[in-house]
């Protein structure tokens, strides 16, 4: 049965061009004139006559924390700096990826898939503690690579939203589990399909159908289906591995 319709749709682009966002670029002024502060500091102390400085080295360390301390309050309302380049589109339909309404790829003739999902729109990145370095993605970093025996395609792609992101799992679990990918790699196809969906008996049918088929080795289906007990590994075993 088809749990969900085959559609889905994104802008598309060949590469981009990513710039230090507005935080970065404080963080960096407000490190330099500290560095330079720190200099200034250093050579007062050890040439005589010594401490004249101190005043104005006080106050470059003060300024230098003007742009630090943004940076860390920015960062929050920040996002990624990235311009694209050679705009698209594609449609995920019932048969096929279609690129610009016009060039179609056969799920039949995909020999090797990869989807690296980045981030989608507005979603928080790069939260890292003691460094204001989070800001929210542009949602353009996803990228897709598919090798038919005629021709390698590779292209980033935007996620508009958190739905916009689940729908595209949600597509990929119903194509996968469906066997449209036949000349697809067993091992590749069940690492596409998203965490979430790994619970799910349609997962755990999938996986030990490809184990009876042979296209995966069972200790290694074994794992990727998941088992509680040794109990259970060894049932499946005895049950789908003879």
């Amino acid at each position: 049965p088809q749990y969900y319709k085959l559609k889905f749709s994104a802008t598309i682009h060949k590469n981009f061009k990513e710039r230090s966002s507005i935080t970065r670029k404080s963080l960096t002024i407000g490190l330099i004139i500290l560095g330079v502060g720190f200099l200034i500091y250093l050579i007062d102390k050890n040439i005589a006559p010594t401490n004249q400085l101190n005043e104005l080295t006080f106050w470059i360390f003060i300024l230098a924390f003007i742009p630090i301390g943004f940076a860390y309050v920015f960062q929050f309302f920040d996002y990624e700096n990235i311009e694209i380049l050679h705009k698209g589109n594609l449609d995920i339909g019932e048969k096929s990826f279609t690129l610009n309404y016009k060039e179609e790829i056969l799920f039949s003739d995909i020999e090797d898939l990869r989807i690296i999902i980045d981030a989608y729109y507005n979603e928080r990145i790069n939260i890292v503690y003691r460094t204001p370095t989070e800001q929210k993605s542009l949602g353009l970093k996803n990228q897709i690579k598919i090798k038919t025996n005629r021709d390698n395609k590779e292209f980033y792609f935007k996620l508009e939203n958190k739905y916009h992101k689940n729908r595209l799992e949600e597509v990929l679990f119903e194509i996968i589990t469906t066997k449209k990918l036949e000349n697809l790699d067993a091992k590749k196809s069940i690492k596409l399909i998203p965490q979430r969906f790994k619970n799910s008996d349609n997962y755990k049918n999938y996986v030990i159908d490809q184990i009876v088929k042979k296209r995966i080795d069972c200790t290694e289906g074994l794992l990727l289906h998941g088992y509680r007990t040794d109990k259970e590994a060894k049932e499946l075993r005895e049950k789908y591995c003879g």
